[in-house]
């Protein structure tokens, strides 16, 4: 019984700091992103802050917290419990298994050379170096297991850090993106490689060896590790499309997709059990289900659980640091020195080969940074070196050593801190990082052109529907990137839309498709317009709605003390047209620097106009539309005493105006608005208050009262 409560305690304890973990990652995600900070770095410093070497170490209580929430534990080398880090280790396999995802193959294999090169340059520079420091700063020879293990910390890339800030930036699929990426795997098999290089060497340097090395050893452990990891590769690739349909025999695509995260699991284990990282085995499950039709179901269905997982990873990472060896200025120095070197020999050795590689300083200082953080991996290899001992005078002693694993620490805190806003900045910089663009000879290009946004728009969506019945699946609609990727098992192909163009990327096989497709969808439109034609027009119904209206209940209270500022009312409008009107409304609006773009917000009010005008009997014209020339939700109230000539010109005259300006693609209360000022004019007592000319907080206290009613 006293066993199962002390599980339970456990499992009590886990919980707890599982949901302090979440809001502090928020939180601090939040605040970085506020300084136009990448949120990893926040979501780091926040393990930094609440682990067991600050605030997570402040005891409380005299029950289950006396030592702490996040106690460092009695046994063990790490800092933090083996199921806390059990689930961060789940964050780092769905990371990377979702950067695998996002990797476009096609650009991975035309990059994999370059990554290969590039790996290889950050890893010769980077070991070079760190070993060369341990050498000059313990006075030790290059073969020294400590100054070995430096030069493996050194080499050690962080691509889990690294891929979140390509995700983030929507550089996954660039080629600076895809070429880190391909680097950063390279230099964690050769990391792994060189690891096991070293472990062999202390394993066989004592003595009952006299000193020598088993390099035929070496050399089986070397081939083993590299033949399993381009032969697994190799073979999912070639069943991608197997393991697909037979993950989609458990629809709905929600059950599929934790499906496949079990076998991104499944494969990150065996590469564990087999001798390289686990993270590896999880980013080629991606990769090899990123050329599949499912990719894109994967990535909405999980992003949940990413977005869970992903920053307990983080935050975790956090944890580990020791900040109390900032203290000993003997480890300080070491460290700083130690890190810089990590900067210097990873941007030197791998943007030096990339300058010979078609990229530009740029690109090439972009893949310099990318390949900076050092993050979990040289804190796992640091864990490793401290639990793994070498003969010193015939005495067990471990190889890195606390004043070394601090050197470790700070290297490691150094350069995580230091590439996400590096990388971030750079990747801000407008501009190609490639000297010239690498076309593919078997793509060609199809082009349409549409009269305008709103009806761009309605065909997208059309024929997205069209490709869905179709078999077809497609990537998220960014609108950052304007970027759409279609995909039904081997026929792929790319819609960019650059303002109202259509520009579709395919094979030459596939152009007839892709015409078919839009033809159809035309089509279909057209008929469903003719349909909508046979129909009443629907001017009259503006009238219903000012009749039938009732002040509504608000289920998200509108702030129209601030949508409708003083400064944004007019007792007297000069305009003598309707179309005057609204250029005067919009004008007043623009001196209250409410405005992004005023010819933006005329136009798009003018163009709904044209549709079906706003006017409505008994005076009153509602104006409105969805525009990105604003920000948030604004409205602008005019009243003219001598009535403006209305666009139905029928000789009737407009008074009361009410203009509201929506951002085009925001969440708000656009129409609850509208719904609202409906119900405020639908009133024949509010319509006479507004007529008598009155002052401007008069023409405001009728809506604000409406509301209040409601």
């Amino acid at each position: 019984m006293h066993e199962e409560m002390s599980v339970v305690a456990q499992v009590s304890i886990l919980v707890l700091q599982i949901g302090v973990i979440i809001f502090a990652a928020r939180f601090c995600g939040k605040a970085a992103q506020r300084f136009h900070i990448p949120s990893v770095l926040g979501e780091l410093l926040a393990g930094i802050i609440i682990g067991p070497y600050l605030l997570g170490g402040v005891g409380f209580g005299s029950g289950l917290f006396a030592n702490g929430l996040f106690p460092l534990p009695a046994t063990g080398n790490l800092p933090v419990s083996t199921p806390l880090y059990a689930i961060a280790t789940l964050g780092s396999i769905i990371l990377l298994f979702m950067s695998g995802l996002e990797t476009d193959l096609r650009l991975l294999f035309r990059y994999s050379i370059a990554g290969t090169i590039v790996g290889i340059g950050g890893v010769i520079f980077s070991f070079g170096f760190g070993a060369g420091l341990g050498m000059i700063m313990l006075d030790a020879g290059f073969m020294d297991p400590r100054c070995l293990f430096l030069g493996i910390l050194s080499t050690a890339t962080s691509v889990g850090i690294t891929a979140r800030i390509l995700s983030d930036k929507k550089s996954m699929d660039s080629p600076e993106g895809t070429t880190i990426m391909a680097a950063a795997v390279i230099d964690d098999v050769l990391g792994i490689i060189c690891l096991a290089v070293v472990l062999g060497i202390v394993g066989v340097s004592d003595a009952a060896s006299g000193g020598a090395v088993n390099w035929a050893q070496i050399r089986g452990i070397a081939v083993k590790s590299v033949v399993i990891w381009l032969g697994v590769t190799a073979l999912g690739l070639a069943a991608a499309h197997h393991i697909a349909r037979f993950l989609k025999l458990f629809r709905p695509s929600a059950v599929y997709a934790i499906l496949a995260f079990g076998l991104a699991l499944l494969l990150a284990g065996l590469f564990e059990q087999a001798g390289l990282a686990m993270i590896v085995g999880a980013y080629v499950m991606g990769l090899c289900l990123s050329k599949t039709d499912i990719s894109f179901a994967l990535q909405r269905s999980l992003r949940g659980i990413y977005d869970f997982l992903v920053p307990i990873f983080f935050v975790v990472m956090g944890m580990l640091v020791d900040v109390r060896v900032l203290g000993d200025m003997d480890v300080l120095t070491f460290g700083l020195l130690y890190s810089a070197l990590a900067i210097i020999s990873k941007i030197i050795g791998c943007a030096l080969p990339a300058l010979f590689l078609n990229f530009n300083l740029l690109g090439a200082l972009r893949i310099g940074a990318g390949m900076i953080p050092r993050g979990e991996v040289a804190l796992i290899i640091a864990g490793i070196g401290a639990t793994t001992t070498m003969m010193v005078n015939g005495e067990p002693v471990p190889i890195i050593n606390p004043k070394l694993f601090g050197v470790a620490i700070i290297m490691t805190l150094v350069t995580t801190i230091v590439a996400p806003p590096l990388l971030s900045l750079l990747l801000g910089i407008p501009g190609k990082g490639v000297k010239k663009e690498v076309t593919d000879s078997t793509l060609v290009f199809t082009y349409f052109s549409l009269p305008s946004e709103v009806v761009r728009d309605f065909v997208l969506r059309t024929l997205i529907e069209n490709l869905r019945l179709e078999g077809f699946r497609h990537s998220e609609f960014s609108r950052d990137e304007n970027i759409i990727y279609f995909r039904k098992e081997d026929v792929t192909f790319t819609l960019q839309i650059k303002d109202n163009d259509f520009e579709f990327e395919s094979t030459n096989e596939n152009v007839r498709l892709i015409r078919m497709a839009m033809y159809e969808t035309l089509v279909e439109l057209h008929k469903n317009l003719e349909e909508l034609k046979s129909m009443a027009c629907p001017v009259g119904m503006s009238e219903d709605i000012i009749k039938n209206s009732e002040a509504p209940k608000q289920r998200v209270p509108l702030d129209l003390d601030k949508i409708i500022s003083p400064e944004c009312v007019v007792n007297d409008l000069k305009a003598t047209n309707h179309e005057d009107a609204i250029h005067e409304l919009i004008q007043v609006l623009a001196r209250s620097g409410r405005l992004l773009d005023i010819e933006l917000c005329q136009r798009d009010v003018l163009a709904r106009e044209a549709v079906v005008h706003t006017c409505i009997a008994g005076g009153i014209a509602l104006p409105h539309a969805r525009t990105n020339g604003v920000s948030e939700l604004v409205t602008a109230i005019g009243i003219s005493r001598d009535g403006c000539d209305s666009p139905a010109g029928d000789g009737s005259k407009t008074k009361i105006f009410v203009l509201s300006l929506c951002p085009k693609f925001a969440e708000g209360p656009y129409l609850q608005l509208v719904a609202h000022v409906a119900a405020v004019l639908g009133n024949e007592e509010n319509i006479q208050a507004l007529s008598a000319s009155p002052e401007v907080e008069d023409i405001r206290r009728v809506f604000l009262r409406k509301l209040k009613k409601g």
